[in-house]
């Protein structure tokens, strides 16, 4: 009779923690995004000091002609002024589309308030990136 017990109680605490989400594992899908996200994730502003309007890039792009600014129609190429790196890779953020010209290297998390005055990046790149590619 104890037994029954003991195995009708552990059935019933699985049960609980399933119905709190605690039972399920996570899928292959869900551990490839979370991994993703964890390794690539730029934050770009649109004014110094994380002001203004933002972006999420969390892919290669070879070109910012078609993104925009979240909740906005504008493009945020050649209009970036500060970025967040969240992710673990450095992003190499390029003047040019297609990777072209010398990138801006923004370490994995790290940021940067002010992208018009740098000592070990192009000294200037306020206003310039133009594609971005993530590296180890």
């Amino acid at each position: 009779m104890q037994r029954t017990f003991g195995l009708a109680a552990t059935l019933a605490a699985l049960g609980f923690a399933g119905a709190l989400g605690m039972g399920a594992p996570a899928t292959a899908a869900q551990t490839t995004d979370v991994g993703t996200q964890a390794l690539r994730s730029l934050y770009v502003y649109e004014h110094d000091d994380f002001g203004g309007r933002r972006a999420h890039l969390t892919a290669n792009d070879s070109n910012f002609s078609n993104n925009t600014w979240s909740g906005s129609g504008a493009t945020i190429n050649d209009n970036i002024s500060s970025f967040q790196n969240r992710g673990s890779m450095r992003a190499l953020m390029y003047p040019s589309a297609n990777y072209g010209g010398t990138p801006y290297t923004a370490r994995g998390h790290s940021e940067d308030k002010d992208l018009s005055n740098n000592s070990n990046n192009p000294s200037n790149f306020d206003n310039r990136a133009s594609s971005v590619r993530f590296v180890n």
